[in-house]
């Protein structure tokens, strides 16, 4: 079954929330707190760091800025809102509705916690992308880029987007490399935290005066974009071996790390025609807008394909006797009543 926390995807997840026994979910929870903390205090500290070396202007106290906004169209905003709380409020009920059914199931088919998982990281990240578009416009949250960025000095930068995606993006991250490739939090750490390095520091570069010195910038946060694609694509290689090949949504889990690293590119390629002017203020901010719902959405439909595929791979072992993802666990329990050392069956006897 391999070391731990490279086992089957089943159980790798569930071990941010609960795990198999008491001292499994407890390690589970403090490798998660530990982890969390440290990417949390990585980003804040950069991101503090970054502030204060460029200190951009706000958007409203350079005239350029604020006429450039005014004339901001942000109806798609709007719209994006509306689908957000509508996919939002339909995966929250999903969640609600598979935890009623599967809860008496907890403790007894060892894994079916990890349906969870998901479910509740989505919903999160669905909800700061609501918050994003809620304040996308924001005086406090929209800076003025320095000449030689775009068009013409002071081009709106929306900070609200850069910060949804210091939110957002480790939450996909977890995602495509804990919870869909079973690769433990370790593996996981090192491209999160380059990721959020590169998006801050390509945000700096719409504040850096010097051409030479921004091209620098962009320049080494594509580099950093390389290597945390690299580290995604060792996560494939490593899970592909790891894994027998008729894994339920085997393929789907690996095409989700691909499309991911497809996506990130997107938005690079987005970001360098915004820098150069190919396309205009206006144009970038709505191609951001759609792009952050899509990977969500994306992300969402992924994820109910595995849980069906679990569910139904579930279904025919129980029916056919077939090796299940899922297995039925045996409480262990001491002179005390309490659980230890939960042991394994097989679903069928």
């Amino acid at each position: 079954r391999g070391r731990p926390g490279e086992g089957g995807p089943a159980r790798a997840c569930s071990n941010m929330l609960s795990g198999g026994g008491m001292a499994n979910r407890d390690r589970g929870n403090r490798e998660g707190l530990w982890y969390l903390a440290l990417w949390t205090a990585t980003t804040l500290a950069a991101a503090a760091l970054a502030f204060v070396a460029v200190r951009p202007r706000p958007c409203w106290e350079q005239e350029t800025c604020r006429s450039m906004l005014e004339v901001a169209w942000n109806m798609l905003s709007r719209y994006a809102i509306c689908a957000l709380c509508t996919a939002s409020i339909l995966e929250i009920a999903a969640l609600r509705l598979t935890w009623r059914s599967a809860h008496a199931l907890v403790g007894i088919v060892r894994g079916i916690e990890v349906t969870f998982v998901p479910p509740i990281l989505l919903s999160v990240a669905f909800l700061v992308l609501i918050l994003e578009n809620l304040f996308i416009s924001n005086l406090w949250l929209v800076h003025a880029s320095v000449a030689g960025v775009g068009s013409a000095e002071g081009r709106p930068i929306y900070s609200a987007i850069i910060s949804e995606w210091l939110i957002n993006v480790p939450i996909l991250l977890v995602l495509c490399g804990h919870c869909a490739l079973a690769r433990p939090l370790s593996e996981v750490s090192r491209p999160l935290i380059v990721t959020n390095l590169y998006m801050i520091l390509a945000w700096v570069a719409y504040f850096i005066p010097g051409p030479g010195l921004r091209w620098l910038a962009i320049g080494v946060a594509f580099l950093m974009y390389s290597w945390a694609s690299y580290d995604m694509v060792e996560w494939v290689v490593k899970f592909r071996a790891a894994t027998r090949p008729d894994l339920p949504a085997r393929g789907m889990r690996c095409g989700l790390t691909f499309g991911v690293i497809f996506a990130f590119g997107v938005y690079g390629i987005v970001y360098l025609c915004g820098v150069t002017g190919a396309i205009g203020n206006q144009q970038e901010l709505l191609v951001y807008i759609v792009l952050n719902v899509l990977v969500k959405i994306f992300f969402l439909l992924v994820f109910v394909g595995i849980r069906t595929s679990q569910f139904y791979d579930l279904l025919v072992g129980l029916i056919a006797n077939k090796h299940s993802p899922f297995e039925r666990q045996v409480a262990v329990r001491n002179d005390f009543g309490d659980v230890e050392h939960p042991s394994t069956l097989p679903l069928l006897q």
